[in-house]
């Protein structure tokens, strides 16, 4: 039977195993959801408490190593937490440390490393390298055939490389013999993607009932919040987001979500005011282009440039540590008309490497506003593949229609995303 429609039971809850959460990022656009990563990944917050907490086992990984400077497992450990501790803060400047410790713990023990291999699997995805994510997992694996956290990153690199049917049966064996909060996020995104919202709730309530930290239980209630949000469903999302801040203050992925929909409810001036101090704290792109659209449906041009400049400082900061941005800013230029032949080229380059779901969506926007709209309907359609019940994923296939000429279809689409989620964007569905 296959690994896509096979129910099985897990602590009492029955699930359909289908997929698995891509694992730092991916190409998602404006109002795109973000996905929970591998297993130390997934509590990422900016917490004041979750930095401490990362500080702290740093600087005692850092003690270690001094007293034995080849302590080959600590230095994986602290390669590892130096990617949790990016993700968490969204300082890019973390992964050359991470990459010079993981190489190390390499170097000193190069056969049967399953930590350090599987170190160097996380911080190739965090670098959005998939393939090279791909051959340093798949070596993990090859240490420890049975091992669920070698699975995780073979999984995390097989989905964002587009490789679903293999990711779905890497990731049934996981939930197999491990059903922890990262099995579950797990099992929730993959029914995201196939469109079974009901079902992807149902996992994620199991994750945060298997959550042993606040970190982690904010994770999963915001996580809620975000499908919620996602049809359309904005008192459960905006209750789930300040439940997530109660049982972890100072979470900045609610504090985002809670500034959207302070601007969805008709109060630009206060999400404004959210934002800016959210940017202020964690510069990600995500936040800093939702600023910059509100700014711009407000009518504030000049502070809008300032955001989108903003994210050129911030590309080139990722592209020093490493870090393949390219494809996400495309999104946001094409969004705003800015660098189009030069997106388009990094998209079509990235299509290349990854055939996701996201990337198809990403790189039809980006052929469409470079006039290239027929050809940009294929990837419109091959988004959509998986029954993802995006509003963004219709609205562009709506706008592509329409340039085509074909209206009905142009409105068919349009009643689609706006039935599936009416705030599915700052830019597109501004109030």
């Amino acid at each position: 039977m296959s690994l896509l429609r096979r129910p099985v039971v897990l602590l009492g809850v029955l699930l359909v195993v289908v997929g698995l959460a891509a694992t730092i990022a991916s190409v998602q656009g404006d109002g795109g959801r973000e996905t929970p990563g591998s297993g130390a990944d997934i509590p990422s917050t900016s917490s004041s408490t979750t930095v401490s907490a990362e500080e702290g086992r740093i600087a005692d990984l850092q003690a270690r190593i001094e007293s034995n400077p080849d302590d080959w497992e600590a230095l994986a450990a602290l390669g590892s937490a130096y990617v949790a501790r990016a993700a968490v803060t969204g300082d890019p400047a973390l992964y050359p440390p991470a990459e010079e410790a993981v190489e190390r713990s390499l170097e000193i023990q190069p056969e049967d490393n399953l930590p350090g291999t599987i170190a160097q699997s996380s911080l190739a995805a965090a670098r959005h390298d998939f393939t090279s994510a791909l051959e340093s997992s798949e070596r993990a694996t090859a240490i420890a055939p049975e091992s669920p956290d070698a699975k995780a990153v073979l999984g995390d690199a097989l989905l964002e490389l587009g490789r679903y049917d293999e990711a779905f049966a890497t990731f049934q064996a996981i939930v197999d013999t491990r059903p922890d909060l990262a099995a579950y996020a797990r099992v929730s995104y993959a029914l995201e993607l196939q469109g079974d919202i009901d079902g992807a709730i149902a996992a994620m309530e199991a994750a945060e009932q298997a959550a042993t930290v606040p970190s982690a239980a904010a994770f999963a209630v915001h996580q809620l919040g975000e499908l919620e949000w996602n049809r359309g469903n904005v008192d459960e999302a905006v209750e789930h987001y300040r439940r997530a801040l109660r049982i972890d203050p100072g979470y900045v992925r609610s504090e985002a979500a809670l500034a959207r929909a302070t601007f969805f409810a008709g109060d630009a001036d206060e999400a404004i005011t959210r934002y800016r101090a959210i940017v202020d704290r964690l510069p990600l792109p995500q936040y800093v282009s939702e600023l910059a659209g509100v700014y711009t449906v407000t009518g504030q041009a000049d502070r809008a440039d300032e955001q989108l400049e903003l994210l050129e400082v911030q590309r080139r900061l990722f592209e020093d540590a490493g870090v393949r941005v390219d494809a996400d800013i495309a999104v946001i230029n094409a969004n705003h008309g800015l660098a189009l032949d030069e997106s388009l080229a990094a998209m079509e380059s990235e299509w290349e490497a990854r055939k996701s779901v996201f990337v198809a969506d990403a790189l039809a926007w980006q052929l469409h506003t470079n006039g290239r709209s027929e050809e940009a309907l294929e990837y419109a359609d091959e988004a959509l593949r998986l029954g993802t019940r995006s509003a963004l994923f219709y609205f562009h296939r709506s706008e592509i229609h329409r340039a085509l000429g074909d209206d009905d279809a142009a409105e068919r689409d349009l009643s689609e995303a706006e039935a599936i989620n009416p705030n599915f964007s700052i830019l597109h569905a501004a109030p």
